[in-house]
């Protein structure tokens, strides 16, 4: 138990200073290896265009096919959007056993694994996956109470970088003020839980601010396309470091 304990240690004091996904990487590869799994998974909530929630692949410790990162799955057609939906972890010796089988996205792969819901600001926001115990085990209750403390790191640290990043952007905090939500207590809350809405009011503010410098719809739809331009470099560069490291 000792080593595993000193991972835990390692995670609770484990401070980013690079881009958040690859900080959420390097939190569950050291999960990975408190828990000896060979795959850790993070899902967060995503809202689609037609506002119905998502869980999406946002960090990987270990292997999955490149598919798995563009998938959105529901909340009521698998085991993770059952999980984020209940709010209840889970875990499972023998998936094929279980009350779960119906709902697994991948029966080949191990049959013993953990689901715990990633907690910000005391809501369900996401899924800590974990599956593919070593030496052929199954995960024990002990490995789920570490599981589950470890979810709750990475949801405490998820929220902290989020409003550290907010609060650094100007920007984000005229856009915010503009939209009567400038107090600490709702930046908390639209961070953690309406993210969507938050990239709004910053796509709001960014067209007015351009616009009441003097830019032309022209101009403004050419700076959109330049950050649609970065975004798209982003990925690809997220993908290729994701890549490298499995």
């Amino acid at each position: 138990m000792q080593p595993k304990l000193a991972k835990l240690r390692e995670l609770i004091a484990y401070e980013a200073d690079c881009p958040l996904e690859d900080a959420l990487y390097a939190m569950t590869r050291i999960i990975g290896e408190m828990l000896s799994a060979g795959r850790v998974s993070l899902m967060l909530r995503d809202m689609t265009r037609e506002r119905r929630t998502r869980l999406r692949l946002v960090a990987l410790h270990g292997t999955l096919p490149d598919a798995a990162w563009s998938e959105e799955a529901a909340e009521d057609d698998c085991i993770a959007g059952r999980v984020l939906a209940t709010g209840r972890p889970v875990r499972v010796d023998d998936i094929s056993r279980s009350d779960f089988s119906a709902q697994a996205r991948r029966p080949e792969a191990s049959a013993s694994f953990m689901a715990c819901p990633v907690m910000i600001a005391g809501q369900p926001a996401g899924v800590l996956n974990v599956s593919e115990p070593g030496a052929g085990a199954n995960f024990s209750e002990n490995d789920l109470a570490l599981a589950e403390l470890a979810a709750l790191v990475i949801g405490h640290a998820i929220q902290t970088m989020r409003l550290t990043s907010m609060l650094d952007s100007r920007f984000a905090q005229m856009a915010l003020t503009l939209e009567g939500q400038g107090d600490s207590r709702s930046m908390t809350r639209l961070t953690a839980h309406d993210p969507e809405r938050v990239a709004r009011m910053l796509a709001k503010a960014f067209y007015k601010e351009m616009h009441h410098c003097g830019f032309t719809p022209n101009q403004i739809i050419h700076a959109a396309g330049e950050i649609i331009s970065e975004l798209t470099g982003s990925l690809n560069r997220h993908k290729q470091r994701m890549a490298r490291k499995s």
